[in-house]
């Protein structure tokens, strides 16, 4: 008997046979060291969890071994362990709190069967707590389309943009220690993190040139990004990608502050790669020259596009509905402007004839003010920046049905009414009627809109030292009435 191998197997089965005892181990009966030569023993593997708790270090304990194959039990492809006493460790991708999975390792020896033992384990992600929350976004409700953001301080709490993405797919949403809801993405020094637009049944996408309204568009996008560098990286690249042509839209190189929120601002038309003309997606991944440690995590906030105070009215013939005409809220009002319509004015925006009927913004009895104001009642509200102290004109159409109806007193009328100053809440802006610069009654009731039938209005008015207005429109009316074409411009 070969007495090297007769003094291994002994050690073998005591030290077997006191892991059964201490560990839960199975037991492995005695080898037939005859023909001399030590055959496999695979007594067990340690699993041990590290980094955020998605690395994972499998150690097998064994005599007699060539190699491990070590499959981890997420698809992913097996890994192959060259030695005896060796290790391999692996970097589980998912980033939920918890996932079980079942790993399993497999002996390989020369002449002999494999052996192969399971170990079912937990990976928990468990990535930065972020205790601070970025700075909350300036600019105008009507100025910002949100593609990710909670909003704007507001009364305590958070106030959500009124233009925004429907829906959008990405990795993971989390609610920070603050109590905001940030995107999370880690393994960015061999992943990419990616943000489509819409969803797979319903792609959505942003023309830059009519993100607001048809021909109003956006002129930069805004980003904040947190990351600690000894777990996140230091610098980032992002990708906005046009689905429309594959044409992608880069900048790389991107600094980072460790531990804070860093306020990403860019012009789309200069700040890239290329003019940025449409996105579809928005990629993150490491940047060139930049360092990736432990699990790369970065989070992700207020991702917005911006364009510059109005001067002039948005979208003022309705034909994107009621976009740029909402108040961002309403207490115990509706923030829905006006009712959807298809019988506006006969005239075009630039006063040709259209010969048919256009767009327009109506309104009816359940959505009028007045003595029938209700939580339906709809008011539209845009606000403008002109220059100080300077007069301009107020202009629009309107029209009235002129069927038979108990009128409120004071007849059917369309409302017209230029504010001082900006306003968040609708219920703020009705206060602010009696000090208004200008405003218009209009009280001709002849009928829907036709070739023959409008009133025209211009209502002068100057505005203020700072040059924050807005245009707030209303009916009151028992029967159906329009306005159209809404117009601002400088007195002649």
């Amino acid at each position: 008997m070969n007495l090297i191998n007769k003094g291994i197997s002994a050690l073998l089965i005591t030290g077997l046979i006191m892991s059964c005892d201490e560990d839960a181990y199975t037991p492995i009966a005695p080898m037939d060291s005859s023909g001399g030569e030590t055959m496999s023993v695979f007594s067990s593997f340690d699993a041990s969890p590290s980094g955020d708790g998605t690395i994972m270090t499998v150690t097998p304990v064994s005599v007699g071994v060539d190699s491990y194959i070590v499959d981890f039990g997420d698809g992913s492809s097996p890994v192959t362990i060259p030695e005896q006493g060796g290790s391999v460790s692996y970097d589980y991708p998912n980033t939920e709190a918890e996932v079980d999975y079942t790993i399993t390792v497999t002996t390989k020896a020369a002449g002999q069967n494999d052996i192969t033992k399971t170990k079912d384990v937990t990976v928990t992600h468990t990535p930065i707590a972020i205790a601070s929350r970025a700075a909350s976004p300036t600019g105008d409700h009507h100025d910002v389309f949100a593609i990710f953001s909670d909003g704007i301080d507001y009364d305590g709490g958070l106030l959500g943009y009124r233009e925004k993405l429907s829906a959008f797919e990405t990795a993971k949403v989390v609610t920070s220690e603050a109590g905001n809801s940030v995107l999370e993405y880690s393994r960015l020094g061999t992943d990419t993190a990616v943000i489509s637009f819409g969803t797979e049944d319903k792609p959505e996408n942003v023309v830059i040139a009519d993100a607001f309204a048809e021909g109003v568009g956006a002129t930069s996008i805004h980003f904040d990004v947190h990351s600690v560098f000894s777990e996140g990286i230091d610098k980032l690249k992002i990708t906005l990608i046009n689905g429309d042509t594959d044409d992608e839209y880069v900048l790389d190189g991107i600094d980072l502050t460790d531990g804070e929120w860093a306020g990403l601002d860019y012009d789309l038309a200069t700040a890239f790669s290329a003019p940025v003309i449409r996105i579809d997606e928005i990629k993150f991944e490491l940047g060139t020259g930049g360092t990736a440690n432990d699990q790369a995590t970065i989070n992700v906030d207020n991702i917005t596009l911006s364009k510059a105070p109005s001067a002039t009215i948005v979208n003022g013939n309705f034909d994107s509905s009621s976009s740029q005409w909402k108040p961002a809220i309403f207490t115990d009002g509706s923030t829905s402007g006006f009712n959807g319509s298809s019988d506006g004015s006969w005239t075009n925006y630039d006063g040709s004839p259209n010969g048919s009927k256009t767009s327009g913004a109506k309104w009816s009895n359940s959505t009028s003010a007045g003595p029938y104001a209700s939580a339906s009642t709809r008011y539209a509200y845009q606000p403008l920046t002109l220059a100080p102290d300077t007069d301009y004109i107020l202009e629009f159409e309107y029209a009235i049905k002129d069927d038979e109806a108990t009128d409120p007193v004071g007849g059917r009328r369309m409302v017209a009414v230029v504010l001082d100053g900006h306003f968040i809440d609708g219920a703020d802006a009705v206060a602010a009627e009696n000090s208004a610069l200008g405003s218009h009654v209009g009280t001709v009731a002849e009928g829907k809109f036709s070739d023959t039938v409008g009133t025209l209005v211009q209502v002068p008015f100057t505005s203020n030292e700072s040059g924050e207005v807005a245009i707030w429109l209303y009916a009151i009316t028992s029967v159906d009435g329009w306005m159209d074409n809404v117009k601002v411009y400088p007195a002649p």
